[in-house]
């Protein structure tokens, strides 16, 4: 047998094999990476469903993990850290350029609360399309709200 010897052609060959799926998935990382560190992130700070403050950051040199962290720890450095108080991430996206649209609106539920609400919304379209989107992230995050109660764009941008 000539398994171990190092003049086995066969060897060389299985080495090879081995490489190449390893060098065709660090080339593909290095690819996707490269486009992914970009990024924005919508942050609310809520206490019993009622929204009470917003902080965002939108940026093509951000990822939107870091969008997130930062914009939690703005929250958080503000107070927003009580008993019973959520502060989380309600929407955020990779695309590296876009238009975020973020939407508020106050209205009053059926059982006659007043809840203030957001929503967020990206597109690389348009600002309308992104409109559009954060009226969907308002209405997902918000059940008791309708369209008719209306809402009012706090912010329209490209980043």
């Amino acid at each position: 047998m000539n398994a171990g010897k190092p003049w086995n052609r066969c060897r060389q060959a299985v080495r090879r094999q081995r490489c190449l799926p390893l060098l065709i998935v660090l080339w593909l990382t290095v690819l996707w990476t490269g486009e992914a560190i970009a990024g924005a992130s919508c942050v609310i700070a809520k206490r019993l469903g009622d929204s009470l403050a917003i902080e965002w950051i939108a940026s093509p040199d951000e990822s939107a993990e870091s969008a997130i962290l930062k914009a939690k720890q703005k929250l958080l450095e503000q107070g927003y850290r009580q008993k019973g108080q959520d502060v989380h991430a309600q929407a955020s996206t990779w695309m590296p350029h876009a238009h975020m649209v973020i939407v508020k609106t106050t209205y009053t539920t059926r059982t006659g609360r007043t809840r203030t609400s957001y929503g967020c919304g990206y597109s690389p379209r348009s600002a309308a399309e992104a409109e559009r989107a954060a009226v969907y992230d308002l209405h997902n995050y918000s059940w008791g709200w309708k369209p008719e109660l209306g809402y009012e764009v706090m912010e329209s941008f490209r980043y």
